[in-house]
């Protein structure tokens, strides 16, 4: 009776845990500096320096000067034609604001108010009729869903700088479904629910839209209900990348987002590291481990540089991927061959393979092996981003359909070592014809025939008017 007391507790304990963990996972994911830590070049793999660099004092760039304060919280009617120069200037400066375009900015300025928060002060409160919306400058905000006031609080998301709350419930016409409480000490900025309807509607309403017919149009969301919808919009983002330009390289865990295609195609580049020796006359290749080299810095900072050059008025929509990644692979070592055949020691060789493409519909992003991987975009392609791990909750996740997804992509793709044994089966067959053609047209002492012998009537060429 002991032992199963015992085990139960310990089981409870085990999953208070996990729950536990589960809670941090979800709030780091949604904290926006590390969301957007996706094309910082100050992060590498070494996990040490990427937790100093974040956790070291910055400087406080994002609190306004008093000067500042002053003018945002002068009258309009009373503020010189500088101050509105000025107010416009520092507006394209903010990161809640630089999404907007410069014309929108200046229609916000005569409207947009500064409140400042202290900690542990309730911004918005779920239920409440939405009459405003905010702009965090500075500070953090913690995105809170409490069903129960009896039960402990969940922490969905953590805002920061940059971040908008409130817009949500104004663009469908519901009352709210968080509450937004004030962490730290916060400076806001404030839009009143008439003013945003008139300036920032059609543009939000807009972007909106757009998220919405994204996920009604593939299949992958049909279960989903119209909160469901409502939150994949919120946590969502449409995101375009030109031709060439590497849309997913590493796979940092939960905090990666799930990538669908909408339009334009994507190509699944491998990099193969080779040790390449000769032995008898004969190259050699044999794969190198993944821990050899640093495959993600070459594919983040010089695969664009170096696989192509192209001029100002060609079009990069017309460039021939393939060829880039057959160029590529013959690099300036195969004009040293020679040389090559003369050496004993082996040779580093890096070639470029393109596994598959992927348009409309296609998923990546799910967990999948990224080994010495990345997805380039072939041409302009638009992509609809979701967290993972909002995927992954059991609500948007009926039967393990994304892991059902996953395996059936780790199954289609072929890994690593498949592709380097297609790569000799390939060498094997381009030697193999190459020989047969040189020996099929090595001149033979039998073959007398000269150009005199062959018929003049096989020499007469029929033009277009003899055929008719």
């Amino acid at each position: 009776m002991y032992r199963r007391l015992r085990d139960t507790a310990e089981v409870k304990r085990i999953q208070a845990l996990k729950a536990l963990f589960k809670k941090v996972i979800r709030m780091v994911s949604l904290n926006n500096p590390w969301k957007d830590s996706d094309d910082d070049h100050k992060v590498t793999s070494y996990v040490k320096r990427n937790i100093s660099t974040r956790v070291r004092a910055r400087p406080r760039t994002g609190f306004l000067t008093a000067a500042e304060k002053i003018i945002i919280r002068t009258p309009h009617v009373r503020r010189t034609i500088p101050d509105r120069m000025k107010l416009c200037t520092l507006f394209a400066k903010l990161r809640c604001l630089t999404c907007f375009t410069p014309k929108l900015r200046a229609r916000l300025v005569p409207v947009l108010r500064l409140m400042p928060v202290d900690a542990g002060r309730t911004i918005i409160r779920q239920s409440d009729v939405p009459i405003t919306v905010f702009f965090v400058i500075s500070g953090e905000v913690h995105m809170i869903e409490d069903n129960d006031m009896e039960k402990d609080e969940l922490v969905k998301g953590i805002l920061g700088p940059g971040d908008m709350m409130g817009d949500v419930e104004l663009i469908e016409g519901i009352k709210r479904t968080c509450t937004f409480r004030a962490a730290t000490y916060c400076e806001l900025l404030v839009l009143f629910d008439y003013d945003f309807v008139r300036i920032l509607g059609p543009h939000m309403t807009k972007i909106w839209d757009e998220k919405k017919r994204a996920l009604k149009a593939l299949d992958y969301f049909d279960f989903l209900d119209d909160d469901q919808i409502v939150e994949a919009c919120r946590f969502g983002r449409l995101k375009q990348f030109h031709p060439l330009d590497t849309i997913y390289c590493d796979d940092i865990g939960s905090m990666t987002n799930v990538h669908f295609v909408l339009s334009g195609e994507c190509l699944i580049l491998q990099c193969l590291n080779m040790s390449v020796s000769v032995k008898k006359g004969k190259k050699v290749f044999q794969l190198m481990p993944t821990a050899a080299g640093d495959v993600s810095k070459m594919f983040r900072q010089g695969v664009r540089s170096t696989m192509v050059s192209p001029s100002k008025s060609e079009n990069l929509s017309k460039i021939d991927i393939v060829g880039i990644v057959e160029s590529s692979s013959t690099s300036s070592k195969e004009n040293e061959h020679n040389s090559t055949l003369n050496r004993t020691t082996p040779v580093v060789e890096s070639h470029f393979i393109d596994v598959g493409t992927l348009t409309f519909g296609g998923i990546f992003g799910l967990g999948e092996t990224m080994e010495h991987r990345v997805i380039m975009a072939r041409t302009t392609v638009q992509c609809l981003t979701l967290p993972r791990f909002f995927l992954l909750e059991k609500k948007q996740n009926p039967g393990n359909i994304w892991e059902r997804r996953l395996l059936y992509m780790d199954c289609m793709i072929p890994s690593r070592e498949a592709l380097f044994a297609h790569y000799l089966k390939v060498c094997d067959w381009k030697k193999f014809k190459n020989d047969f053609i040189r020996e099929s047209l090595k001149p033979s002492d039998n073959d007398v025939t000269h150009v005199g012998d062959i018929p003049i009537i096989c020499k007469i060429v029929e033009t277009s008017d003899d055929v008719e």
